[in-house]
């Protein structure tokens, strides 16, 4: 992710069943977008926190527990141990529709229930479409969007990436409104 090129690092990981079934009674309304700082040390902490505080039991979620603690520690590393927030959402609203660059440093993503988060290429932004406020149509040049698929993990650079700015990735929330479906994503932003 560090080279200059590169703005996405993407970890096709298979699902995990016994996380599923954690994760599976959680309902759209469990973890409104629920944030907070964090680090290293402190991470597990903030998650049995932030879980406590919507009236969940961390004991409940064990397997997905240590799940996001191996993916914040592979976050912490390859962020250099910035200053971090950690976010936890569950929905089954959409969510950022419009195609967008995030103005973080580094963000780690990963959706464990529901539908991935859509991204382009460098060659299918049309970035002054982009930077002028297009609509979708207009920011993709060419083809579709790709889609990260349930547990697949990405860290991508945004414009606030030394040397990256204006060439952040651009990307979206997938549209589930109505769908019947509901996203488990968590986040890591610096």
């Amino acid at each position: 992710i560090h080279h200059p090129e590169v703005n996405l690092c993407l970890w096709q990981r298979p699902t995990q069943p016994a996380i599923i079934r954690e994760l599976a009674s959680l309902q759209a309304s469990d973890l409104p977008d629920v944030r907070c700082r964090t680090s290293r040390d402190s991470f597990d902490g903030d998650i049995s926190r932030l879980l406590q505080q919507q009236g969940l039991d961390p004991l409940a979620f064990k397997h997905w527990r240590i799940d996001l603690h191996r993916l914040a520690d592979l976050y912490f590393s390859v962020s250099e141990d910035r200053n971090v927030t950690l976010r936890l959402l569950t929905t089954d609203d959409d969510d950022c529709r419009r195609f967008h660059v995030d103005l973080s440093h580094l963000r780690l993503l990963c959706t464990y229930r529901g539908p991935g988060t859509e991204w382009l290429t460098n060659e299918q932004v049309d970035r002054f479409a982009h930077r002028n406020g297009a609509p979708n149509e207009d920011i993709v040049r060419f083809g579709e969007s790709s889609q990260f698929e349930p547990f697949w993990v990405g860290i991508m650079k945004g414009d606030a990436y030394p040397g990256n700015a204006g060439r952040g990735l651009v990307h979206r929330s997938p549209s589930i409104a109505a769908s019947g479906q509901t996203r488990v994503l968590f986040c890591l932003d610096c």
